[in-house]
């Protein structure tokens, strides 16, 4: 909306203002006078404050000086509320008329606002949208205000550039996603790891969170054997009374010996045929010797069964898998 003129109208949109200074007069020369007088007795003035009656004495003299010296400031005082009377008249009607100037520029500030507003939310919406048709899988466990950045929506920004930008920290995301899955997939505790992933936005972080999460698992286990209680030992069986020997009866004649049955050997397992998808998965075994671990291998590889035996507790082999 313009401003309009009307033909011949003489617009008054400065501030006229007429004043006449004024001079204030006072008998400045006769007052200085009259004091350096009174405060001449005083100069130089030594108490002997170990006696009472100098005390009161040096007490009575200050506050003579000090009542000379309030006598002016209210004088002073009372006249600067005089002078300054149609100063501040003044300055009240003109705040008075600048605050109808403020109501109107108001107005229209809140509307710009608004708009600003209303063009951001469309900016922040097309952002949103871009990121889920770029993200692909990243989009429904990792909400478009997770990874926003407030400058993107500034004009100075630009569109292009906050495309950009938001495209270089999903293929950073990405790229760490699949850094994690290819090193960890399947191992213990890769859940914790992959939520702090998606929470965080950072490897390190994901990585730690693994790591925190193994080693209170292996407290938990340690804590857990420490409680559990030792094995009762088992009650010897009761003695019975004794009984009167009985005549032993007259050996039979021992028959002829016959040789001892050789154990037919072991059949070797056939492979098992998968019945289902093989998938990854860890035995735990409390101790074995290494001749042990060589017979539980073979048996493992003649049914189809493939990996590695790694030595210590999974803890330690876990945290040598990861380093």
């Amino acid at each position: 909306m313009g401003t309009e003129k009307k033909a011949g109208a003489v617009e008054e949109r400065s501030l006229s203002v007429t004043y006449t200074p004024s001079v204030i007069q006072a008998n400045f020369d006769a007052l200085e006078e009259r004091v350096r007088a009174v405060v001449a007795d005083y100069e130089g003035a030594v108490y002997d404050l170990a006696s009472a009656d100098a005390v009161r004495e040096a007490k009575h003299d200050r506050s003579y000086l000090n009542g000379l010296k309030k006598e002016i400031e209210e004088r002073r005082k009372a006249v600067k509320r005089e002078y300054s009377k149609p100063l501040d008249a003044f300055e009240k009607r003109c705040r008075q008329i600048t605050a109808i100037i403020d109501e109107a520029a108001d107005g229209i500030k809140a509307q710009l606002d608004r708009a600003e507003e209303e063009r951001r939310a469309r900016a922040y919406a097309k952002l949103q949208e871009h990121y889920e048709e770029f993200a692909g899988l990243l989009a429904p466990v990792v909400p478009y205000g997770r990874l926003h950045e407030p400058q993107w929506l500034n004009k100075t920004f630009g569109e292009v550039k906050a495309y950009e930008a938001l495209e270089a920290k999903v293929s950073k995301l990405a790229g760490d996603w699949e850094m994690l899955k290819s090193q960890f997939e399947g191992e213990p505790f890769y859940a914790e790891a992959e939520r702090e992933l998606f929470a965080t936005l950072d490897l390190g972080a994901a990585l730690a969170a693994a790591r925190k999460a193994a080693e209170e698992n292996a407290r938990i286990a340690e804590l857990k054997a420490a409680m559990a209680p030792e094995p009762e030992p088992e009650p010897e069986p009761e003695s019975e009374p004794t009984a009167e020997p009985e005549p032993m009866p007259a050996p039979a004649p021992m028959p002829a010996q016959q040789p001892a049955p050789v154990a037919a050997p072991a059949p070797v397992p056939a492979p098992v045929a998968p019945s289902g998808p093989a998938t990854p998965c860890v035995m735990v075994i409390d101790s074995a010797t290494t001749e042990q671990m060589r017979s539980i291998g073979s048996f493992a590889g003649s049914i189809g069964v493939t990996g590695v035996f790694k030595r210590g507790t999974l803890q330690q082999a876990y945290e040598r898998t990861i380093r």
